[in-house]
């Protein structure tokens, strides 16, 4: 049972294009299945440094899907170091131990401890999402903190977020009730105590916590039901003066078909946003990550990687474990910028759309008027600069809907009214205009 399951999903895995075609050949089809017992599959990888590799979040996460959706339900995965003979006493070991991490995990707080706030790398695209974390922690349940609502793309940390502040709090405070769920997961969870016609149990597991943490609330979407019932949830919690952490791909105002009595809640605590990357945060991520493994990568490479790594934390860590993963397997000494190029084809693609970031929309301004990306966010006022930083400060709130303080930040420091004053001025001068649509083309829209 446990290679015929391991087979098909690794037909799946072939074709999924996240999965690298070296880690795939050379790390994953070296894997052989040991058991596959009550939802847990026990895979053994033939070295310590493979097993590094699989249990990497990305990686481990694409393969516990495909092997899912060929058991057609949630299979648990347990990696041991071994070949065929291995023991059985450390598969039952290996067995028993994921179990219990799997009931401790589910029935305590679903935290994941590996997330905290000494590994979550610091940027000016989420500096303020951090700090606004870091003080829910050391204080939950404050009315202007409370919700917490944390939105942005897939892939940019805000997950590892919610889990920091679950464990700064349960470290601070280990008596304090903490929980963290996914917006599926509330969902499941409802649907089965309408099943069961047992409302009690649910309630009592959300409604007595003191930090509910809960993830991709726009899929409350078209769920009437469960939108009342969260809704209910959350009126108990705030009016208990507990702390509630919300994250979504969108801004809340953007939520529109969301329940209005929702979205006009969430608006009413502290809304902050994160960013992708910015270059010298993209950097600090996986230099810090090269060091922890203890890994020395040509600046060369890391470089190439990180001016290339636009999308999102994830595919910047894809990128990584590809380059790992090349160094490991070659007999090469050295690897070069053409080695790591040919196996990173998949991810930088030159036809690859890019994700706008301000970082682009600054350095379009700045080919554009051929102004420098230094002077455009400078104190300089000469007008050429300043009609430069005008229409750069416009792009990136019609196009990137960041807040007028985030904008002032970005731009030297300047403040909120300066940041308005700016973007009124694009707004009403027509001599704007043609700068606009001539930037427009250049920017990936």
């Amino acid at each position: 049972m446990s290679i015929e399951l391991w087979n098909k999903a690794l037909e799946i895995m072939e074709l999924d294009s996240r999965i690298s075609t070296t880690i795939f050949d050379n790390i994953i089809k070296k894997i052989k299945p040991i058991k596959y017992q009550n939802g847990l599959l026990i895979l053994s990888c033939r070295d310590e440094y493979s097993k590094g590799i699989i249990t990497n979040n990305e990686i481990n996460s694409l393969i516990q899907g495909a092997v899912s959706l060929v058991a057609d339900g949630n299979v648990k995965l347990s990696l041991i170091v071994g070949g065929d003979d291995t023991d059985i006493t450390t598969v039952s070991i290996a067995e028993k131990k994921v179990i219990d991490n799997t009931v401790k995990s589910t029935s305590k707080t679903n935290i994941i401890s590996s997330f905290t706030f000494d590994n979550f790398v610091v940027g000016d695209c989420n500096r303020f999402a951090n700090a606004a974390s870091i003080q829910v922690a050391d204080k939950p349940g404050q009315s202007h903190f409370n919700p917490l609502f944390i939105w942005g793309n897939s892939g940019l940390g805000k997950t590892h977020l919610m889990h920091a502040i679950g464990n700064r709090a349960l470290e601070k405070n280990p008596n304090l009730n903490v929980i963290y769920t996914t917006c599926e997961q509330f969902t499941t969870d409802y649907i089965s105590c309408i099943n069961s016609k047992q409302f009690e149990p649910f309630r009592n597991r959300y409604r007595t916590v003191d930090i509910l943490l809960i993830d991709d609330i726009q899929f409350l979407i078209n769920k009437e039901g469960t939108q009342q019932e969260f809704f209910n949830t959350f009126e108990a919690l705030i009016n208990a003066g507990k702390q509630i952490v919300i994250t979504s791909d969108k801004a809340p105002s953007n939520l529109t078909t969301l329940d209005e009595r929702l979205t006009s809640r969430f608006q009413n605590g502290y809304t902050m946003d994160v960013q992708p990357p910015d270059y010298e945060t993209r950097k600090a991520i996986f230099l810090k990550k090269s060091e922890s493994d203890e890994i020395t990568i040509d600046p060369e490479i890391t470089n190439y990687i990180c001016e290339n790594s636009t999308d999102n934390i994830r595919s910047l860590n894809g990128a990584y474990n590809i380059v790992t993963s090349v160094i490991a397997l070659s007999n090469k000494v050295d690897i070069t910028l053409s080695d790591v190029k040919v196996q990173l084809d998949n991810f930088f693609s030159p036809n690859k759309r890019q994700t706008l970031t301000y970082e682009i929309v600054i350095n379009k301004v700045s080919q554009y008027f051929e102004i420098s990306p230094e002077k455009i966010v400078s104190n300089a006022r000469n007008r050429d600069i300043l009609v430069a930083r005008n229409t750069a400060m416009y792009l990136c709130r019609e196009y990137l809907d960041l807040p007028l303080k985030k904008i002032g930040m970005l731009f030297g420091g300047r403040d909120h009214a300066t940041v308005m004053h700016s973007i009124e001025k694009v707004s009403s001068d027509d001599s704007y205009n043609k700068h606009i649509e001539e930037i427009k083309k250049m920017l990936p829209l």
